[in-house]
């Protein structure tokens, strides 16, 4: 139980983890290669009035591939530094909400921008060395901007250095980012911009949800798999736990009517069957605490981000455990305290 607890915690915390670029109200529609048209599709998509912003791709984020090229660290070189590369069109950087620090954005106003300028993020600025980077030169082109770091891939993975580039003919991907609640619209008009586009090509849309919830299925998955494992144990539990309790009172049956003559209440023997289980469940929580904690600390090194074990995580599970023990107990014990002190006296 603790575990499954902490498997949700850490994927919704993976959901709801702010990743540097918006994680909601975006559209990511899949061009594939060769797509003709693209111009007009994309400045179609620009002129709906839900749409806030829109603008290409090479590839989106948050992306599950990984490619990196090897830069020179600027104070020693004799360091290599892998930084990934990130091709975008205009704007891409403001539809995905990421943040420029320091200098400027890619601007169709410049044009050597296309082919001559790049912008990195924080990390790849502190890995590399670089000091007052605006309008140093990197992989032949010329720094114009810093952005603070985003999650390129999923929070399994460190912030790796990035460089982004401006490209104009490997657009993959295209991101929408429209006004809130205004989903179905603009996936109605979208549709019928791509028939206009592309009239023999399935359409092939996500939402930026969507895509983050898919990145950490496998997070969903094991959570789901220990949570059905952890309620079939405390059914199984449950259920030999009661025909235990039924027996244990059988066995007592003599002793509970003798307690019953020298005038125990209902009330102590009830407590007495109480009082024994909840010992071992105690003793059985406490036991089950560095195990969880050893097992679920190896399992969260999986992951760059991570969220804390809090203690109410063992005391929920306790609570738990404690309330389907104390309950099964309970029926018996209540029924043998009601016994008649002579018939019990006469039980073989």
């Amino acid at each position: 139980m603790s575990s499954t607890i902490i498997i949700r915690s850490q994927y919704q915390f993976a959901l709801k983890k702010d990743p540097g670029y918006y994680n909601k109200d975006i559209l990511l529609v899949d061009l594939g290669q060769d797509f003709k048209g693209y111009s007009a599709f994309i400045n179609n998509i620009k002129a709906n009035p839900n749409v806030i912003m829109a603008a290409g791709t090479m590839e989106g984020i948050p992306t599950t591939d990984y490619g990196a090229f090897i830069v020179s660290h600027f104070q020693d070189k004799s360091i290599k530094v892998p930084v990934e590369g990130l091709g975008v069109d205009y704007n891409f950087l403001n539809t995905m909400g990421v943040r420029i620090l320091e200098g400027r954005d890619f601007s169709e106003d410049y044009g050597s921008d296309l082919d001559q300028t790049a912008i990195l993020n924080e990390t790849a600025v502190k890995q590399l060395g670089i000091i007052d980077p605006i309008g140093k030169t990197i992989a032949r082109k010329t720094i114009i901007g810093v952005v603070k770091d985003f999650n390129l891939h999923s929070i399994r993975s460190d912030i790796p250095p990035i460089l982004i580039d401006i490209t104009d003919k490997y657009i993959n991907q295209v991101a929408i980012h429209y006004k809130s609640g205004k989903l179905d619209n603009i996936l109605t008009f979208v549709k019928a911009e791509w028939k206009k586009a592309t009239p023999d090509r399935p359409l092939s849309y996500s939402t930026i949800e969507d895509v983050t919830k898919d990145i950490y299925s496998s997070e969903k998955n094991l959570g789901t798999i220990i949570s059905i494992s952890a309620l079939f144990a405390l059914l199984i539990a449950a259920f030999g736990l009661f025909g235990l309790t039924l027996f244990v009172a059988k066995t007592r049956t003599k002793e509970i009517g003798i307690k019953k003559i020298f005038g125990s209440s209902e009330q102590s023997i009830i407590y007495s069957f109480l009082r024994g289980n909840f010992v071992l469940v105690l003793s059985a929580s406490l036991l089950s605490i560095p195990i969880t904690l050893y097992v679920m600390t190896k399992w969260l090194n999986n992951f760059s981000y991570i969220i804390h074990i809090s203690w109410w995580v063992f005391a929920i599970a306790f609570i738990i455990a404690t309330i389907v023990v104390l309950s099964t107990v309970l029926i018996h014990s209540y029924k043998a305290s009601r016994i008649n002190p002579l018939e019990a006296l006469k039980y073989e």
